[in-house]
């Protein structure tokens, strides 16, 4: 992807030196103990040469010459640029002033070049060396946006491809369950089917959108961000549950929402993974430790608490991908905006979870 920069560039920097030149700061250069009409006027023409200097470095020379790599030209044109802050001057105040305003800078009488050049060779040089920090400046802001572009770019197709592995997951093992449901001619198959569908309708077209655009720091902006209703999320939830019910028929669960999900956004798909590995390692069968699963929104909060007992049957190592999946999703899409904490002992799973939405 190829970034286009130059509009913008040339744009700031003809502002900069249009702003610096009608800022009146380079009559202080200027004698103090003139006044009046003289002073004003090379006042203005003294800041004219100097700004068209620095401008004539920073463009024409290094512009043109050092983004080439062309160094020995870049340096034989930045002497030129010390020639021509002096020969500008010269034409305008000695020469163009003298015929459309009558007056002149210096006095012709006692004038020599070699006096003009070494008098001006002061603003001659902070000139050119203005027009190099421009250049530096310049230069330092092109790599610091050719650097968020390709960090914007990584962290997009860093979410695209942790976003895809979602859906083969999730897919994977909910067809695993409606196999064992199918194998046993259980009834409720073809409901499963129908959950099926609606999951993956939301999965496909309502929790995909345009790509991000992630920010300097590589996270994305919350403003550009696919988000879905939150009440639509706990809905695909609630149907995530319901089909997992299906496969494990006697399964306690205690699934509660708190506070209006109505008035909130949030990016899709973040829960799933707590959801799935309850059910995928959690003994689900006790009546005295039901899986819990408690949702609260508070003011613009919102805390998933999730809670299971063990099983102690060997654990499902297929498709392990989920956590470490939300965990970087998290980081990407809610940069210091989140708490994940996990609590897991020999006889219980739990963990926590809080969105600033």
């Amino acid at each position: 992807m190829t970034v286009s920069l130059r509009p913008n560039r040339a744009r700031v920097r003809n502002l900069l030196y249009v702003g610096l030149l009608l800022l009146p700061i380079s009559l202080n250069l200027i004698n103090p103990s003139q006044t009046g009409y003289q002073y004003s006027l090379f006042g203005i023409t003294f800041n004219l040469v100097f700004l068209l200097t620095a401008w004539f470095e920073h463009v024409v020379i290094l512009n043109r010459f050092l983004d080439r790599r062309q160094y020995w030209a870049a340096l034989v044109g930045s002497v030129g640029a010390l020639f021509f802050f002096v020969a500008v001057r010269y034409l305008i105040e000695q020469q163009l002033a003298s015929i459309l305003f009558n007056s002149i800078n210096y006095d012709p009488s006692n004038l020599t070049i070699r006096y003009y050049v070494q008098d001006n060779q002061y603003y001659a040089f902070t000139a050119v060396g203005l027009g190099i920090l421009f250049k530096l400046i310049e230069d330092w802001f092109v790599h610091q946006q050719e650097r968020q572009a390709l960090v914007s770019e990584k962290t997009t197709a860093e979410l695209a491809f942790l976003k895809s592995q979602i859906n083969p997951h999730f897919l994977f093992n909910t067809l695993n369950n409606i196999y064992a449901l199918a194998y046993t001619k259980s009834d409720a198959a073809p409901g499963a089917i129908l959950k099926l569908s609606d999951l993956m309708r939301y999965m496909l077209y309502e929790s995909t959108g345009p790509a991000p655009a992630p920010t300097g720091n590589g996270s994305v902006s919350r403003e550009t961000a696919h988000k879905v209703p939150l009440t639509k999320e706990i809905q695909y939830v609630q149907n995530l549950v319901d089909l997992e019910k299906l496969r494990v028929p006697n399964a306690q669960v205690q699934f509660d929402v708190e506070g209006n999900t109505d008035l909130y956004r949030i990016e899709p798909m973040l829960l799933i993974s707590f959801v799935e590995n309850a059910f995928k390692h959690g003994d689900l069968t006790d009546p005295k430790q039901p899986l819990v699963i408690h949702l609260s929104v508070r003011q613009g909060q919102l805390q998933a608490d999730i809670l299971n007992k063990k099983s102690h049957h060997q654990k499902d190592t297929t498709g392990g991908i989920g956590l470490p999946n939300v965990r970087r999703r998290l980081d990407l899409l809610y940069p210091n905006r989140y708490t994940l904490h996990i609590d897991d002992d020999e006889q219980t799973y739990a963990c926590r979870l809080a969105v600033r939405l």
